[in-house]
């Protein structure tokens, strides 16, 4: 078929450091915050030590941890590359780019360890773990990326046993294509279960659970609909039957396709999502943040809220480590972030000293 050489095409921008799933975010966790610990060491003198310069112990075990981790990530996105068979490439560059990165960290994280009270070191040291980050960042999505390249194949290959069902011309035929359709059914829906489980955003999880619903209800409907035209072709009721369900299993496919890669029909219209998601974000905490302190329960917000503000946070994040970010604006984000950590526990901790008892044990 000509359709088994088509390009599959991936909705996504390669140089994006957009993060679409749960696993990328889990992995990405601990460097983070091994990272952020060790550029924050020495950092609460506002001026120049009156103490003796040395080494830093703590420096050093901060670094090694993180180096650790970028050895880890080396060794998983080397096994990831060699058995992609798509964006092999890219995957390969990415690797090396961690590995380069990684290699200027460890100079410079030991270096400031060395001399923990160099401010020159210090911010040479910052630098470096942010460089790290995003080369990490962008090696994680990518594969994440050949793993939904490795779905968007499956859907090729329903696709395709789906037309061969369509073209079906007796009872027979129909019936050994249909049980080659079933037999990739059964796989794809395996990998998109998964990646339902895998996918940040509520909103697509939801999508790809209809999507996979349609598709195992038209699925179902799709034998008899087909059988019945083949036994009827001249009427003109059992063809638009039989149309009608492959339309509705070829949207099912397509909401498979979208959901998967965390896009809809109407991403294109979208100029403005990732500020304006995180603009949304902030005004939606800004609203669950005021409650009644009479009633407050912590053990029932403050999790809730501290996830809240750790999710907008890492939208922060990736805007301040933006290559068009200026320095004096990404410091200010990372200022104005630990500021904004700092309120929220003073306000949960103004919220429980005017709770009521009641509310207090509930």
């Amino acid at each position: 078929m000509t359709s088994a050489t088509s390009p599959i095409i991936l909705k996504w921008d390669p140089k994006s450091l957009e993060i679409r799933t749960l696993t990328v975010e889990r992995l990405l966790e601990p460097l983070v915050t091994q990272a952020s610990v060790t550029t924050l060491v020495n950092t609460s003198n506002k001026g120049p030590s009156g103490k003796k310069k040395g080494r830093s112990k703590k420096a050093h075990v901060l670094a090694a941890s993180v180096e650790q981790a970028t050895q880890n990530f080396l060794e998983k996105g080397d096994q990831i590359a060699k058995e992609s068979q798509d964006l092999k490439e890219e995957l390969v560059a990415a690797v090396e780019d961690v590995r380069k990165q990684g290699e200027t960290m460890r100079i410079a994280s030991s270096e400031f360890a060395d001399d923990p009270c160099s401010s020159v070191k210090r911010g040479t040291m910052v630098r470096a773990a942010r460089a790290l980050l995003s080369a990490v960042t962008r090696l994680l999505i990518l594969a994440d990326m050949a793993d939904v390249m490795r779905l968007l194949s499956h859907l090729k290959i329903v696709e395709e046993a789906l037309e061969a069902v369509k073209n079906a011309t007796n009872e027979q035929d129909l019936a050994n294509r249909f049980k080659e359709f079933g037999k990739e059914m059964v796989k794809l829906n395996y990998v998109a279960a998964r990646r339902q489980q895998e996918l940040k955003d509520p909103h697509c999880r939801d999508e790809m659970a209809a999507a996979r619903g349609a598709l195992k209800k038209n699925a179902t409907m799709l034998y008899t609909a087909s059988q019945a035209f083949l036994r009827h072709p001249d009427v003109a009721a059992t063809r638009a039957n039989r149309d009608y369900v492959f339309k509705q299993v070829q949207e099912a496919i397509a909401g498979i396709s979208n959901a998967a890669q965390a896009t809809s029909p109407t991403d294109e219209n979208k100029g403005h999502t990732g500020i304006g998601e995180l603009a949304a974000a902030l005004n939606e905490f800004d609203n669950k943040i005021i409650l009644d302190p009479l009633t407050f329960s912590e053990a029932r917000f403050r999790p809730s809220l501290e996830e809240r503000l750790e999710s907008i946070i890492s939208g922060a994040a990736l805007m301040a480590d933006s290559s068009c970010t200026r320095d004096d604006r990404r410091e200010r984000i990372v200022a104005e972030c630990n500021a904004v950590r700092q309120a929220l526990q003073d306000l949960l901790s103004e919220y429980m000293n005017n709770v009521s008892p009641a509310a207090a044990l509930a």
